[in-house]
């Protein structure tokens, strides 16, 4: 696995083909059920694969990728992922192959290839320092329907706000609701990573109905409400005096054995000063006992406060937005 490094294309034809072969008896058992590959599908899979070798011995690196993957939906293959891999990163497309060597790691976990696993985690390792990132973020009105993609792959809200690895070159974001025309725009994604940001969407004047009008995105609440600070607050103060309670405990203690040890028999073998320290003593002691009851108290209401706290509502907003037969105002409350 080693040689998938090489810059041979010979030698990446030899790796080739001794990983289909080595491959074949240690596919999965799942490969053999009914619902797995079929005799057609293999043999389909087998000419792809050699296909992608006939490119790579003409160098055409490019024609050889889509063959592989080819292969590797037609019957699934350690060895035929992990070389769909090495012919991504050949072709410049980092994410890709990124994300199959990736995947080639796992698989070869499953089947007991700890080499190949270790070969595909560094190489895919080696890849993250040169992957550029695609963000995609929503418009900021909730339309119906909406459907948000990178060239032709569907984004989910989850996606959305998140920077993506993708390959580079020019990528296309689209965008579009009922009743709404779509928007498109094209960006080149090269030496960094890009943020594409949805604008609203144009009302379709060709549309029958009208489009039910856009509702604002609700801002997010604030983590750090007034309650939360004033309970951090709060607690910082009860931990100082636990704090301060502590120091007055320990020297309260230190203080009434020093007395104590110049008693020669009991308290009435105490001379007069020994006497007085141990009051005193006593006295500081029943500061800390205060402090400590204090510091106490505020922490845990300070604790209180920052996790029963409730979250504060959205802040209420009115948009006005096209709506059928002139403008309408819609918000959150």
């Amino acid at each position: 696995m080693a040689s998938f490094a090489s810059g041979s294309r010979r030698h990446f034809r030899a790796v080739c083909i001794v990983l289909a072969a080595l491959t074949s008896g240690a596919a999965p058992a799942s490969a053999q059920q009914p619902d797995g590959p079929t005799t057609d599908d293999r043999a389909r899979a087998q000419q792809l694969f050699e296909a992608a070798l006939a490119d790579i011995e003409k160098g055409d690196i490019a024609s050889a990728c889509p063959k592989f993957l080819a292969s590797q939906k037609a019957d699934p293959k350690t060895s035929t992922l992990l070389n769909l891999a090495n012919c991504y990163e050949k072709n410049g497309q980092t994410a890709s192959a990124w994300g199959a060597f990736k995947e080639g790691e796992l698989t070869a976990r499953k089947i007991g290839r700890e080499d190949w696993a270790k070969t595909a985690a560094d190489r895919a390792k080696a890849l993250e320092s040169r992957l550029v990132r695609l963000t995609v973020v929503a418009p900021k009105l909730k339309y119906e329907g909406l459907q948000i993609k990178r060239d032709a792959t569907v984004l989910l809200d989850g996606e959305l706000g998140v920077a993506i690895p993708v390959d580079p070159g020019e990528h296309v974001v689209a965008a579009k609701a009922p009743g709404y025309l779509e928007y498109q725009t094209k960006v080149i994604v090269a030496d960094s990573s890009q943020v594409v940001q949805v604008p609203p969407l144009e009302v379709d004047p060709a549309a029958t109905k009208p489009p039910p009008p856009p509702l604002p995105v609700a801002d997010k609440p604030p983590f750090w409400s007034t309650g939360r600070v004033v309970g951090v607050g709060t607690a910082a103060v009860g931990v100082a005096l636990l704090g301060v309670g502590s120091v007055v405990g320990i020297t309260a203690k230190s203080a009434y054995d020093d007395a104590k040890s110049r008693c020669a028999a009991g308290t009435r073998g105490c001379p007069a000063d020994a006497v007085t320290d141990a009051d005193s003593a006593f006295d500081r002691a029943g500061i800390a006992t205060g402090f400590f009851v204090a510091g106490g108290v505020l922490a845990a209401g300070g604790a209180a406060l920052f996790f029963l706290w409730p979250t504060p509502a959205a802040k209420a907003g009115v948009t006005v937005v096209p709506g059928p037969g002139g403008l309408s105002a819609r918000g959150t409350f």
